[in-house]
C-alpha cells in the first residue's frame, strides 16, 4: 500500500532561552548573534528566507517605502515607530512619518523610545515596526530581546530608512547581505556576501526570499569576483522580475568555494545501480516495468518525491504511486516534505534507508535543490544506486539528476544558466540534461551551455521517451530521441552541434560516441 509521511508542527514547541540571565545593555549585534545560534543553521542556507517583510529606505521617510510599508502590513495592522535616539529630529521624523501611515489608512499606531519602559509590550503587540534614527537598538534587558525575536519570527514587516539602513549588513536580518548606501565611501566587500547599494529615491523590499526595488532610485546588487568568476551586478528595475534571496545567497557562497564546473569533470559513468531519465510528457511503459524490475520487483522499496511542484499543490498521495503498485512492489512510500524538519526527520530518513528505488516527479527543478541541497536525505539517495537500486525522474525530475543543473532560476525557467542554482543533485556525473526538448525546440538551448561549458556533456531528451543509463552506456527507450552534445566533436565540421539516438539505441557517455543509432522517427526530418 502507498502511503504518506509528514510532521505535525503544531507539536513543535517554539524555542526558548532557558535559565536566567541578569539585566545588562546589549548590543544589537549581540542580539542578532544570539538569534543567528537559535535558529540558523551554520551549514546550511534556508531557502525559505526571511519570516515576513524587510523595506530599506535610502532616505528616512521615502514616501515610496512608507507606502510598501503600509501595504504589506494592511490596514488592520497595529505598527510600532521606534525611535532610536533623542533629538528633535528625530521626533520630528518620527510624527512625519505617523502623519504618512495615517493618510495610507492605518489607524493603529504607537510610538515608542528604545528606553520605554512599554517597549516589550509594544513590539508583543506589533505585526508591523519602523526604526527612525541612526543606529539599531540596544536593548537593555533580555525580555527585550527575546519579544523582538519572536517579532522577527512572525510575518511581520519591519522598515527603516537613511544611515541606520547600513547596520543591517552586521545584523543578520538580512541574510548574507551587505547594505551600502549610495553616498557612501568605496566598500571592501565581504566574501560569501552579497552586496546591495540603494541610491537615493529608492528603497529594497524583502518579502521572504523575493527582492524586488521601488521608487525613482536604482538598486544596484553585486556578487563579488572571485578565482573563478567575474564580479556580477544585477540592476533592479521597479517593474521588472526583481530578484531570489535564495539564488543570490547560493552564488556568493559558491563564489567562495571551488570552481563549478571543474575544468575536468568526473567521466559520466554509474559505478552501481541505474538511473532511468525520461524527458517528460506520456512515460513510457516499459521504462516503468524496468524500474520496478531494477528495484527488486516484487521486493521492491519505492519512494516517491513529488516537491518539484508548488507548495500548494503537493499531493499527500500520487497517481504514480498507485501506477508503481500495480506492478507489485512490497511497498510505496510518498515523502511530500520539503522542509529540513521533514525531509532529515528520522521518519522520511528511515524510510530512504530501505529504498531501493526513487522516483522523482516533475515541476521545477530547484524546489528539489531547496529541498535536498546538503541534507543527510541527499546522502542516502546516493546510497540507493550504491546498493543497486535505481533512480527514475521525469521533466524536472530528470534535469536534478545531472551534475549540473539547466533551467534552474527560480524566476522563471528560461535562463538555461542560473548562478547559484546550478549544481543539480549529481547522481550522474559530468552531464547537463534538458527535457520536452524535440516538442518545445530546445536544440539551441543546450547548445548555449554546452559553448560555455565544453567539458560537460550535454544530453536533450524527448518526450515519452527515456535514457536508462547502466555504467557509462545509456540506451534510449520511447518514441522519441536522445540527442547528444559533445562539444570535442565540432572539429567534424557537422551541420549540427549534436547526435540523436533513437529507440533501442545506445550511447557510450564516457567516450562520448553513438554505438547504435536505434530507430528514428519520421518526425527528425521535420526538426
Amino acid at each position: 500500500m502507498s502511503s504518506s509521511i509528514g510532521i505535525d508542527l503544531r507539536r513543535i514547541k517554539p524555542l526558548q532561552l532557558q535559565g536566567k540571565m541578569p539585566i545588562f545593555r546589549i548590543g544589537f549585534q549581540s542580539l542578532i548573534l544570539l538569534f543567528s545560534i537559535i535558529l540558523v543553521s551554520a551549514n546550511r542556507i534556508d531557502p525559505a528566507g526571511i519570516s515576513g517583510s524587510l523595506v530599506l529606505s535610502a532616505e528616512t521617510i521615502q514616501d515610496e517605502a512608507v507606502e510598501e510599508f503600509s501595504k504589506i502590513a494592511g490596514n488592520d495592522a497595529v505598527v510600532l515607530i521606534i525611535s532610536l535616539n533623542s533629538s528633535e529630529e528625530v521626533d520630528s521624523q518620527v510624527k512625519d512619518f505617523k502623519d504618512k501611515v495615517i493618510a495610507q489608512g492605518i489607524k493603529n499606531i504607537q510610538s515608542l523610545h528604545i528606553e520605554s519602559d512599554e517597549l516589550v509590550s509594544g513590539i508583543e503587540t506589533a505585526n508591523a515596526i519602523w526604526l527612525v534614527g541612526d543606529e539599531l537598538p540596544k536593548f537593555k534587558k533580555i525580555k527585550e530581546m527575546e519579544a523582538f525575536r519572536l517579532f522577527l519570527s512572525r510575518n511581520t514587516v519591519l522598515g527603516a530608512g537613511g544611515r541606520v539602513v547600513h547596520e543591517f549588513t552586521a545584523s543578520g536580518i538580512f541574510p548574507d547581505a551587505q547594505i551600502v548606501l549610495e553616498d557612501s565611501e568605496d566598500i571592501q566587500q565581504q566574501g560569501g556576501k552579497v552586496l546591495y547599494r540603494i541610491s537615493k529615491r529608492s528603497s529594497l523590499i524583502l518579502s521572504n526570499r523575493s527582492i524586488r526595488s521601488i521608487g525613482e532610485g536604482e538598486v544596484v546588487i553585486v556578487l563579488k569576483e572571485s578565482e573563478f568568476k567575474e564580479q556580477k551586478t544585477i540592476k533592479l528595475k521597479p517593474n521588472g522580475r526583481g530578484a531570489d534571496l535564495t539564488a543570490l545567497r547560493f552564488a556568493a557562497a559558491d563564489r567562495n568555494g571551488p570552481d563549478f564546473p571543474k575544468k575536468v569533470i568526473s567521466p559520466p559513468r554509474l559505478d552501481k545501480g541505474s538511473l532511468i531519465i525520461i524527458g517528460g510528457g506520456p512515460m513510457p511503459r516499459l521504462a516503468v516495468k524496468r524500474f520496478i524490475q531494477l528495484a527488486g520487483g516484487n521486493e521492491a522499496s519505492i519512494v516517491v518525491l513529488p516537491t518539484a511542484v508548488p507548495d500548494s499543490m503537493i499531493p499527500q498521495s500520487s497517481a504514480i504511486a498507485k501506477t508503481f503498485e500495480k506492478f507489485g512492489p512490497k511497498e510505496v512510500t510518498v515523502l511530500p516534505g520539503r522542509k529540513i524538519s521533514e525531509v532529515d526527520s528520522e521518519k522520511y530518513l528511515n524510510v530512504l534507508r530501505k529504498a531501493t528505488g526513487i522516483w522523482f516527479g516533475g515541476g521545477r527543478q530547484w524546489n528539489f535543490v531547496d529541498a535536498y541541497h546538503d541534507t543527510k536525505a541527499l546522502k542516502l539517495m546516493h546510497n540507493v544506486l550504491d546498493k543497486g537500486g535505481v533512480i527514475m525522474g521525469s521533466s524536472a525530475g530528470a534535469s536534478i539528476q545531472a551534475e549540473y543543473l539547466v533551467r534552474g532560476n527560480p524566476l522563471g525557467n528560461r535562463d538555461m544558466m542560473a548562478e547559484g542554482y546550478e549544481k543539480g543533485l549529481g547522481f550522474l556525473s559530468g552531464v547537463a540534461i534538458d527535457q520536452h526538448f524535440a516538442e518545445r525546440n530546445r536544440f539551441k538551448d543546450l547548445s548555449s551551455v554546452i559553448e560555455t561549458y565544453p567539458q560537460l556533456l550535454g544530453i536533450g531528451i524527448d518526450e515519452g521517451t527515456a535514457l536508462i543509463v547502466n555504467g557509462s552506456v545509456g540506451t534510449v527507450q520511447g518514441k522519441g530521441q536522445v540527442h547528444f552534445y559533445d562539444r570535442s566533436g565540432i572539429a567534424k565540421q557537422k551541420a549540427k552541434d549534436y547526435e540523436s539516438v533513437g529507440k533501442g539505441g545506445r550511447y557510450q557517455l564516457v567516450q562520448r560516441k553513438v554505438l547504435n543509432l536505434g530507430e528514428i522517427p519520421d518526425q527528425e526530418s521535420k526538426k
